[in-house]
């Protein structure tokens, strides 16, 4: 099968290190890029009043990469939302919101210490399936601003959902400690609250026809390096032994304080339901 390669038609080579905005297309699987705020020439500058501005700009030139490939935002299933800083959050947020609303991904939100580009405030990575085969399925849609983060509520002013399942492709919220009714019961323990990410895998699988035994890839972000080996085990427990690649990544924090790990699971279907 050929696969579509585009890149940036207005400059060769429009980031600096050498990184294209690349596009390419596999059959109805989609692959970009992380996008940024950062642009020939420069970007917005660093403060709070500027994440939004950058936010603008990375979903703008996502949409316009997509066309090239005869896809649009409404093919995204995935989103993973890197910040610099727990402040950027909310005005980075509502701007993905107001480009993406009606169309109710999974999301996945983290602080990291930094980026390739110094000048960056965030980056967003998408995972997009092309619906010219099938329409989606996008489960359990809510409102950001009704959900808790941890215990608290944010103004984000989000349309997400907990599952989408695009043909084989199965794409999961990201978990956390809290329940699927959206209760944090354990506050201080990572191993608990991987116990309680994964109960909330298995049952959303199941709401979207699929079970553990297809998840493909696991990755395991916790917020101190000492909260690991214990949420590990819980995930690993969980897996019971099924064959998946897996990764650990340290992060700087995640949607709230209280939450200490965060799971997200891939999975895929032999033949599509």
């Amino acid at each position: 099968m050929a696969h579509d390669r585009s890149r940036d038609g207005r400059t060769p080579d429009p980031l600096p290190h050498g990184q294209g905005r690349t596009i390419i297309r596999i059959g109805d699987a989609i692959f970009v890029s992380g996008q940024t705020g950062v642009r020939v020439g420069g970007c917005h500058g660093r403060g709070p009043e500027d994440a939004a501005a950058q936010a603008d700009f990375a979903l703008r030139d996502l949409e316009r990469l997509l066309e090239q490939v005869g896809a649009s935002l409404e093919d995204i299933c995935k989103l993973t939302v890197y910040i610099d800083d727990r402040v950027h959050r909310i005005l980075i947020y509502r701007t993905i919101g107001r480009h993406l609303r009606g169309v109710h991904p999974v999301s996945t939100g983290l602080i990291v210490r930094g980026f390739s580009e110094p000048e960056a405030l965030f980056a967003l990575d998408v995972a997009v399936v092309s619906q010219r085969s099938g329409p989606h399925r996008r489960l359990r849609k809510y409102h950001s601003d009704a959900a808790r983060y941890g215990n608290e509520l944010q103004a984000l002013d989000c349309e997400f959902c907990m599952v989408v399942r695009a043909g084989r492709h199965v794409f999961l919220r990201g978990q956390t400690g809290q329940t699927i009714e959206d209760r944090l019961l354990i506050r201080g323990d990572a191993h608990a609250q991987a116990v309680q990410a994964m109960r909330n895998v298995k049952l959303l699988l199941g709401e979207a026809d699929a079970s553990m035994s297809d998840i493909c890839r696991v990755v395991l972000y916790v917020t101190d390096r000492a909260h690991l080996a214990p949420a590990r085990d819980a995930v690993l427990a969980a897996l019971e032994g099924i064959p998946c690649a897996v990764s650990e990544i340290v992060v700087k924090g995640l949607a709230s304080t209280e939450l200490l790990m965060e799971v997200d699971v891939f999975a895929m279907q032999s033949q599509p339901n």
